[in-house]
Order: structure tokens, then C-alpha cells, then sequence
């Protein structure tokens, strides 16, 4: 009978190691996989003042996070993790640290604004983390370090370009600026009047606004004494919301023009007939064209969304897949990414929804911009 008694003891002991064994294993296995998948981390604006970028962001993202996966290209399986930077400097730097605890990722794409990209670049470049901005315009990002990319040019050039077309297109020969004071609103301020100056016209006023602000009524109408025939106005999406309203407000007879930091579904709802003929630039994108890319993104991302995209949307998408494609390329290691990045040229080129992305030896791109008229509540390709 003892005997018996130790035998279903040691039966049941060994019963027990196994199941405790199974579990581990299967507890290991999950853990593995998870462990294994790529993880990319994600900054921008997820709330606070400019969380219509942030909202186009993730839009973006996740629609391509969603077709990588089903693509297959990245077998152990893709993640984007986000994290909230307002766009704002210190902000953006906690983000990124906290990106940089939880999962370490190799990329982080964005930050959105071009301060929090100069905020954060610094420790990108310490810790050899690539970030990659498919937003950030400041020309001072240009020098920000090995580690750092953009699929957007820089406002030396968008700036020059929005010149040209309002010297050569509009017929302006005066001009008024209205800038954010920040980088973005900065170095579109300065190429803008540079350029504009340097092919003949005159810059009759420049007025800086900082976030916040809620009334532009004496300026516009200190603006509008002055009888400029453009009024260029490079400001976030919110601002640029409020001068159209308020410069229908006050009878602005300038035509009024802005950059692609303004060019959101956000401003189209938000300013309604005010946004009617106004001028925007973006980034060579197929954006209202017959671009294949573009048709079927536009399908892919209604269904999804059950709306249509906007140029940030796009821009984020884009960058998402040719993260992906790199790391599915040469693997997920920040120095090996980098350095095939910096290759991605000629042949190599990647080609989507914005063209041709080429990279300098600086992580810089070389893109035209286009003009969009608002027409029916719509952006338009300006022909």
C-alpha cells in the first residue's frame, strides 16, 4: 500500500514539472514573440493645440502598419508605439526618453515639428536612434546629425517656391507677412522675403504670432491700410483658421497664401467659406492627381477610415512603409538603417506617394512643391 501511495505520488510530481514545463515553454514562446517583434517608435502631437497633426500621424501610420503585416515583408511582425509631444520642445524630449526606456527602438519616426526635431536630435545622435520627419521643414535640421532624415525639403526651398508663385502667378509685386515665431514660421518668413525681394517686390509688413493667440483684427487691419497684394502666412493649421476667418472679418483684399503647415481638413472645416481662394503649398505630392499611388492609397485609407486623407496622412504613410522596407532590407540595427538610408539614391530611390526620396549625404531630400487653391471647400491643384 506505501509502495502504491509512492508510486501516484511521484506520478503526480512528474504531472506537475510537465504541466509547470508546457506553460513556461508557452509563456517563453509568447514572450519571444513578442520580444522579436519590430517596434518603431512614433512622436507627434497627440493632444493639446496641434493634435490634428497628430491625429493625421497615426492615421497614416497605422493604415501602413496594417498593410505591412499583411504584406509579410516583416515576418516577425511590425508595431508602431506612440508617444504624445504636443509639439512642443520639452515635451517632445520626455517622449522620446520614454520611447527610449520602453522599447528602444532602432527608428522613431517623426517628431512632427521642426522644434521638437532640434529639441530631440541631439539625444538621437548620442544614443545612435534614428528619427525620420516627414514633416519638420526647418533648413537648421539639415545640419542636426548623422542620425537624423526627412522625406519633406526644406523651407529654404517651399519658402522660394511660394515667392515665385506669387511674384510670377499672382502678379504681387507688395507683400505682408503674418509668421509663427517658432522655426517652422521663422525660415519660411526669411526665404520667403528674401526670394520675393530678390526677384522685385516689396515687403510692406512682417508681424510675428506666437501660440495662443486669439485675435488678429488690429494687425490685419493695420495690414489691410497698407494694400498688399499678397499676404503670406506661415502658420500652424489653428492660426491659420483664425486669419482667414478674421481677415474676411476685417476685408482683407490681399491674396492670401500659406504653407503646407496650414493645408489640413482641420483648416476646411474650421474656416469654411473664409478658406474659400486661398493658396497653399505641399510637397510633391500626387495629392488630387491620377496617380496610381495615390488612387489606391486614397481607396485603401477610405475604407478604412470612412473619410478622405489629408497631405499629412499621406506624408506618414509614406514614411511608415519606407521604414519598413529598410529594416525588412538590412535589418533592425539604427547604424545599419542609417547607412542604407544614406545609399538610397540612384537606382536605389525609393518611389511612392511623394515622389522620388533620395537622400544627401545630410539625410536630406530634393522635392518640388506644388500650389493648392481652396475651390468648393476643396484643395485643388492650382494649374
Amino acid at each position: 500500500m506505501i509502495e502504491h501511495l509512492k508510486h501516484r505520488i511521484v506520478r503526480f510530481v512528474i504531472l506537475g514539472v510537465a504541466v509547470v514545463l508546457i506553460t513556461a515553454c508557452g509563456q517563453s514562446d509568447e514572450a519571444s514573440s513578442r520580444k522579436d517583434t519590430v517596434k518603431v517608435g512614433v512622436l507627434t502631437a497627440l493632444t493639446g493645440a496641434n493634435a490634428s497633426y497628430g491625429r493625421s500621424t497615426r492615421e497614416g501610420v497605422e493604415l501602413a502598419v496594417e498593410e505591412i503585416n499583411a504584406s509579410g515583408i516583416l515576418p516577425e511582425g511590425f508595431e508602431a508605439v506612440f508617444e504624445d509631444d504636443q509639439m512642443t520642445s520639452s515635451v517632445g524630449v520626455s517622449a522620446f526618453q520614454r520611447l527610449q526606456t520602453s522599447i528602444k527602438p532602432a527608428v522613431v519616426i517623426g517628431p512632427f515639428g521642426s522644434s521638437v526635431v532640434l529639441a530631440v536630435a541631439p539625444i538621437a545622435n548620442r544614443t545612435k536612434t534614428i528619427i525620420i520627419s516627414a514633416s519638420a521643414t526647418a533648413d537648421s535640421i539639415a545640419d542636426a546629425g548623422d542620425f537624423v532624415f526627412r522625406i519633406t525639403p526644406a523651407n529654404s526651398r517651399q519658402g522660394a517656391d511660394i515667392a515665385v508663385f506669387s511674384y510670377n502667378k499672382l502678379n504681387a509685386r507688395t507683400a505682408a507677412v503674418v509668421f509663427r515665431r517658432n522655426d517652422y514660421g521663422q525660415t519660411l518668413r526669411d526665404a520667403f522675403i528674401s526670394k520675393f525681394e530678390g526677384t522685385g517686390g516689396k515687403v510692406v509688413a512682417v508681424e510675428g504670432i506666437t501660440g495662443g493667440t486669439t485675435d488678429l483684427r488690429a494687425m490685419l487691419t493695420r495690414i489691410q491700410g497698407l494694400e498688399p497684394d499678397v499676404l503670406f502666412f506661415p502658420l500652424h493649421s489653428q492660426e491659420s483658421t483664425l486669419l482667414l476667418r478674421q481677415a474676411a472679418d476685417v476685408g482683407i483684399t490681399a491674396a492670401l497664401i500659406s504653407a503646407d503647415g496650414a493645408m489640413t481638413t482641420e483648416l476646411l472645416e474650421g474656416a469654411g467659406s473664409a478658406a474659400e481662394g486661398a493658396y497653399f503649398s505641399t510637397l510633391a505630392l500626387g495629392y488630387g492627381e491620377s496617380d496610381d499611388k495615390i488612387v489606391e492609397f486614397g481607396k485603401a485609407f477610405q475604407t478604412r477610415y470612412n473619410k478622405k486623407h489629408d497631405v499629412y496622412a499621406a506624408y506618414y504613410y509614406e514614411v511608415t512603409w519606407l521604414v519598413a522596407r529598410a529594416i525588412a532590407a538590412v535589418g533592425n540595427d539604427a547604424k545599419t538603417i542609417r547607412d542604407y538610408l544614406y545609399a538610397m539614391n540612384g537606382n536605389r530611390a525609393y518611389r511612392g506617394l511623394t515622389g522620388v526620396t533620395a537622400f544627401d549625404d545630410r539625410g536630406e531630400v530634393n522635392k518640388p512643391f506644388y500650389i493648392y487653391a481652396v475651390k468648393n471647400n476643396a484643395f485643388e491643384l492650382y494649374r
